[in-house]
Formats: C-alpha cells, sequence, structure tokens
C-alpha cells in the first residue's frame, strides 16, 4: 500500500541571538499596541500553508503542529514577554532541555506519523534527532540512510565549539574559514554543558547508536577544516581539527562547499553503491543562505545556490529510484519565522525560501 506524506510543523525557537530576542520583543511589543497582525502566520507551518503551491496537492496530508510551549516558538503569546530574553533562553538550552524535547517529538512521530512518511517544517534543527529516533527504531539505524543539506556540521560538542569561539574572538582580524552556530562568549562566568543542541544533536545521535556514522552525508557544509585551518598550531584549532578527522574516519562523510561539479561528483561517489536503503533528507535551509533564501536562522555564510541544490537533490532522487531505496522521511528546518516572504526594497531582493523548498520537494514527490 503506497505511504502517505504527513506533513507536520514543530517551531521550536529557543535561540538566544540578540538579534532573535529582539524580532521577539518587537513583535509583542507591536501585540500590546494593537499593532501586531495577528491573522499573519506565527510559524514556518502556517507560512508554507499559505504559501506553498505543492503542499496543496492532495497527497501531502497536513495534521498540524507538535505541540510546543508558546514562549519557545517564533512568534510568543503576550504573557511569555517576561520570559523572553537571553538569559532564559541560553539556560534552557544549557540545562539540556531541548533533548526531552526531542524525546517527546519521538512519540509524536509514533502515535501520529509512522508507519507513514514524515514531512517537518521547523526551527530548531535539533528536533530532527526526535524523528530520527523514531525511524531509528523502526527501520534498524544499519538500514537508515541520512543526507543533511547543511551549512554546519551539527555534531560538535560544546566544548570544542567553546575553545573555536574563544579563538576566533582572540583573532578578530583574521579571516576564518570556520563558521559556528553559536557565540558562545557571550555566555561567560557560565559554565558551557556538553547538552543537545542544534550545534551538537548529531554528535548525540552517533554516541547512542541511534544513527551509524557511516550512514551519515552532510552536502554544503563550510565549516570543514580546510587547509588554511589545518596549518594553525593553535591548540584549540589542533582540537577541532582532530576532533573532525576523527568523525570522518569512523564514517561520517562530508561534502563540503566548493565548485558545483565537484560537490555533485562527490555526492554521486558517495551514493553510487547505495542499495537497500531508508533515506531520511534533512533540508537546514542555511545551506543557501543569503543566495534565494533569506529566511534562515543563521545568516554568516553564503550559501550555494538553488540550482547546486536542485542539482543534487536530482541525483539522490535517481538514487532511490533506481535502486532498491525508498525515502522515510523529509524535514526543512532552520527557517527564520521573520524573513520569510520578506521583501528588501533598498536592495529589491525578496526572500525566496518557500519556493525553494517547493522545488526541492517536487523532486520527490
Amino acid at each position: 500500500m503506497r505511504k502517505k506524506i504527513k506533513v507536520f510543523g514543530a517551531a521550536v525557537d529557543a535561540s538566544d541571538f540578540p538579534l532573535s530576542i529582539q524580532m521577539k520583543l518587537a513583535y509583542l511589543n507591536q501585540l500590546t499596541q494593537n499593532f501586531g497582525n495577528r491573522s499573519n502566520f506565527i510559524d514556518p507551518y502556517e507560512a508554507f500553508l499559505i504559501h506553498s503551491s505543492i503542499l496543496t496537492e492532495q497527497k501531502f496530508i497536513k495534521i498540524g503542529k507538535f505541540p510546543i510551549d508558546s514562549w519557545l516558538t517564533p512568534k510568543p503569546k503576550l504573557e511569555d514577554f517576561h520570559l523572553i530574553n537571553q538569559f532564559n533562553f541560553s539556560k534552557f538550552t544549557n540545562d539540556g532541555l531541548l533533548k526531552p524535547i526531542s524525546d517527546n517529538l519521538m512519540r509524536y512521530i509514533n502515535i501520529n506519523v509512522l508507519p507513514d512518511i514524515p514531512l517537518m517544517i521547523g526551527v530548531d534543527h535539533s528536533l530532527t534527532g526526535g524523528v530520527l529516533t523514531a525511524l531509528s527504531k523502526e527501520y534498524g539505524p544499519e538500514n537508515l540512510l541520512v543526507l543533511i543539506f547543511d551549512a554546519h556540521f551539527d555534531g560538535l560538542p560544546a566544548n570544542i565549539s567553546i575553545d573555536i569561539s574563544k579563538y576566533t574572538n582572540d583573532h578578530p582580524n583574521e579571516v576564518n574559514p570556520l563558521v559556528l552556530e553559536y557565540n558562545y562568549s557571550q555566555m561567560e562566568g557560565i559554565e558551557i554543558k556538553n547538552t543537545y543542541t542544534c550545534a551538537s544533536f548529531l554528535y548525540n545521535l552517533i554516541n547512542t547508536k541511534i544513527i551509524r556514522p557511516e550512514n551519515l552525508i552532510i552536502f554544503g557544509c563550510q565549516d570543514y577544516p580546510d587547509e588554511r585551518y589545518r596549518a594553525l598550531n593553535d591548540p584549540r584549532i589542533v582540537e577541532f581539527v582532530e576532533f573532525y578527522d576523527t568523525i570522518e574516519k569512523n564514517g561520517v562523510k562530508f561534502i563540503p562547499k566548493a565548485e558545483t561539479s565537484q560537490m555533485l561528483d562527490r555526492l554521486n561517489q558517495i551514493l553510487k553503491d547505495t542499495v537497500k536503503s531508508n533515506f531520511y533528507l534533512s533540508f537546514d535551509v542555511d545551506v543557501g543562505a543569503l543566495k534565494e533564501i533569506i529566511a534562515s536562522r543563521f545568516r554568516n555564510v553564503l550559501g550555494l545556490d538553488q540550482s547546486t541544490i536542485i542539482s543534487a537533490a536530482k541525483i539522490i532522487n535517481s538514487i532511490i529510484k533506481t535502486a532498491d531505496n525508498k525515502l522515510v522521511g523529509l524535514d526543512v528546518m532552520e527557517i527564520e519565522t521573520y524573513l520569510l516572504n520578506k521583501v528588501f526594497p533598498k536592495s529589491g531582493r525578496e526572500d525566496q525560501t518557500i519556493e525553494v523548498v517547493d522545488n526541492f520537494l517536487r523532486i520527490f514527490f
């Protein structure tokens, strides 16, 4: 029997970035003055339901939203005003409270989605771990191939990220090829724990054997240590490079941003012998940040253009269709709600995130 595609929203947005907090506070201030338009979408899922062309097709079954406390969503309620500050979000993440939410999502998937195909539209990438945990138990980690489009490798322990952040702050004038998801230096004086976050959830999934490193592919990453980085002798950098090398030796396959043909050839090479696998695709929109995609939570890189992303999707789909493989789940994550469909008058640019995602999904459906 043909499986359904069940679409749902999961908009955890616990970022402690000052700009993110400022946007939320500005939104709440507008509500207090009755300037806020409550009829506008309040998270990426609602935006896609309104503006996506492909999700209108009957094959996509919309099942609603995974429940989340309102203060942790992109557009909180007025009664959450007192909670919206950097300390609360930093403490929430540092206390490891994203992991219980991911565990709850696993149960949500088991009850509301499986054995059908989940399509999650959300924000914090750590929630991908909840879906993968459910699918790993359903199919077995040995049979689950995870391919992530992402400008970052979300498998770095916090202690390594902290050291790299400190190195960056110590060398402000250095052209730094490494990009990080969090500036941990803003939490000076607070003990940072190696908790489950959007920057480290893959490390957790590998260590707990939810996914196998040899079955993990990262496409488009820009924090892969290149030769300039490897030439540095600072112990913090050496630790980072050695960690990355160990992860790679254990089987994780990285396809860093490069010339399009080089990236696609590498993807083809990795996938050519893939048979009898269940594919899970995770699309972190920052892989195309500041190109057609502007509505990305992390905009500290210049990402891939749409043509490269779509070309990669076609290669993946051809492998799924021509071998004994199948697609068992997808997600689209790290979407910045406040920038979706936004027009920038000075530059004449317009966010095209939803259009890019629609074109991506059309390759597979």
